[in-house]
């Protein structure tokens, strides 16, 4: 699993691979190490999935962010381990910029709850949920009587059986020393068990024995979401660096959206070896110059044929173009710069790459439970949860979002739904050149006895939507009705939810089963298409 801690996306995404922000073991106020021991080490060594133990060393692999969660997904809490001698409850609380008073804090785990009970959450079917971001609180009873905290708590009166509550916000805790406040909560990412991760608490006041285990839960179910947006490859270069987000065993990896394929003369870097154009690409005595083939300039009275001027490098070009430098992936055409994709608007559930309109679901084989949308795994589905936003229905066999109207609605091939209606999927596209869209099929075909000449060759780094725009690298365009679309890119799925076609056929997110891992690097839960319980978990997790 991913071990970047970013922004968990849903309560399903909870926390797709929380990890170490940092290789640095965190300290409390007063300089303590924390954990203290190896109690909690030991609780987690004795931790097997499928006969392989958890390896995860606490010192380096714990994290305390994100701090508040985005609901989502049904999670699975179980208790793993109870060191304290109270018993101390766990719940949740709605995020509303103030301290939540008691009467508001719910409980979820209760002090009865021993060792191996389980209980599933599933705050966005929870009346009580306001709709926004949720924080988690463990309720102890140092200093009280009892041991055991009777809910639900009052906010007048007193409760003798309470003692200190403790929040994910750390800034609410009594013991606050703000601008650094004492840890009580720590997250870490599974290593062995699939799109889990634990939280650790401690319960004593100002940190106490700092051991982390006085009541410390494996939490199931992460799921992802926010993918879509684009990242660089490890390792890739060219443009086969140019990647996007994808839901990969419950965190966000980034998968390409372009592989390497032979050498043309085109103005970029095809084979993705790092040179742009190398090798022999054009017949006879032609030269690949700038993306084109030219001839060499001759002797006598006839330099150039036709309208072609010899330029200073001794090649035969247009004289609009002789001194017109284009950037990378472009071709310059009658003066102008010319990327692949520009003047193409694809038919609708298609995109255009190196000047073709294709499925950009080609090739993707996603996570079981999740499907391709537009070229981007996803869910809109959650166990006993919707995540399509208001007037959308989920389709679980596609697991986008479409139209009500249109949820119940059956088009034939070529067509797509629209407002209750089958519309053509040609409609408002303009193919590559030597293309017309095809109304049987709804895809660009080639047209017999024309030349794609002027189309463009190669790909310039960026996906056209059918208004004629640009998706930006490694992003993915979600075609909607007459063929306008929306950027899913860096846009589309911008909340962390799972993507879909939502009213009008634009990709559109809600807090979904969001994907994101917790520790390396910080983004907003993400770390960025994952109950989104931590959906700040989502927020530590940045695409690797």
């Amino acid at each position: 699993m991913g071990r970047t801690l970013r922004h968990l996306a849903t309560f399903g995404a909870l926390l797709a691979g929380l990890a170490p922000a940092s290789a640095l073991a965190l300290q409390q106020p007063d300089g303590t190490t924390i954990p203290d021991g190896n109690n909690l080490r030991s609780f987690l060594d004795a931790q097997q999935y499928q006969g392989q133990a958890e390896t995860i060393d606490p010192l380096t692999d714990a994290a305390t962010t994100p701090e508040t969660f985005v609901p989502g997904c049904v999670l699975t809490f179980t208790v793993i381990g109870r060191g304290a001698g109270q018993r101390n409850s766990f719940g949740w609380y709605n995020v509303t910029g103030q301290k939540p008073a008691l009467s508001e804090l719910y409980e979820f785990i209760r002090c009865d709850d021993d060792v191996g009970a389980t209980r599933d959450l599933d705050i966005a079917g929870d009346p009580r949920w306001l709709g926004g971001e949720i924080g988690f609180f463990q309720a102890t009873t140092q200093g009280a009587s009892g041991n055991c905290v009777q809910f639900p708590l009052a906010d007048s009166g007193g409760n003798p059986t309470l003692g200190y509550v403790f929040y994910s916000q750390k800034a609410y805790n009594d013991d606050n020393t703000s601008p650094n406040p004492y840890i009580h909560l720590l997250i870490m990412d599974s290593k062995v068990f699939p799109s889990a991760f634990y939280f650790g608490w401690e319960d004593l006041f100002a940190g106490g024995d700092n051991d982390f285990e006085d009541l410390l839960m494996r939490v199931e179910g992460i799921q992802c979401s926010g993918g879509g947006s684009p990242c660089e490859v490890p390792g890739a270069t060219g443009r086969c660096a140019q990647g996007i987000t994808q839901c990969r065993n419950g965190s966000l990896v980034c998968e390409p959206v372009i592989t390497p394929s032979a050498e043309t003369c085109n103005a970029i870097d095809d084979d993705c070896n790092g040179t742009v154009d190398d090798g022999d690409l054009c017949t006879g005595t032609d030269v690949c110059f700038r993306g084109t083939c030219v001839p060499p300039c001759g002797g006598g009275e006839f330099v150039c044929t036709g309208d072609l001027v010899c330029n200073a490098e001794g090649l035969c070009v247009d004289p609009a173009c002789a001194g017109k430098a284009c950037p990378a992936g472009e071709i310059c055409v009658a003066g102008a710069c010319k990327a692949p994709c520009d003047g193409v608007a694809c038919p609708y559930g298609t995109v255009c790459r190196d000047g073709a309109c294709v499925d950009p679901c080609a090739g993707i084989t996603c996570d079981s439970g999740y499907a391709c949308v537009l070229g981007v795994c996803s869910r809109c589905s959650c166990g006993l949860s919707d995540l399509c936003a208001g007037g959308a229905t989920c389709n679980t066999t596609t697991q986008a979002c479409v139209e009500t109207a249109c949820a119940t609605v059956s088009c034939g091939a070529g067509t797509h739904c629209v407002a209750g209606n089958c519309v053509s999927d040609c409609e408002g596209a303009t193919c590559p050149a030597g293309q017309a869209c095809d109304p049987s099929t709804g895809r660009c075909a080639e047209v017999p006895g024309t030349s794609d000449a002027g189309a463009g060759s190669g790909g310039g780094g960026g996906t056209s939507l059918p208004d004629g725009g640009l998706v930006g690298t490694g992003g993915f365009a979600a075609t909607g009705s007459g063929g306008a679309a929306a950027a899913g890119g860096g846009d589309a799925g911008a909340t962390g939810g799972a993507s879909g076609l939502a009213p009008g056929g634009v990709v559109e997110s809600k807090g979904g089963c969001g994907c994101s891992t917790p520790g390396r690097a910080r983004a907003p839960w993400s770390l960025a298409a994952a109950v989104a319980l931590l959906g700040a978990l989502a927020r530590r997790r940045r695409a690797r």
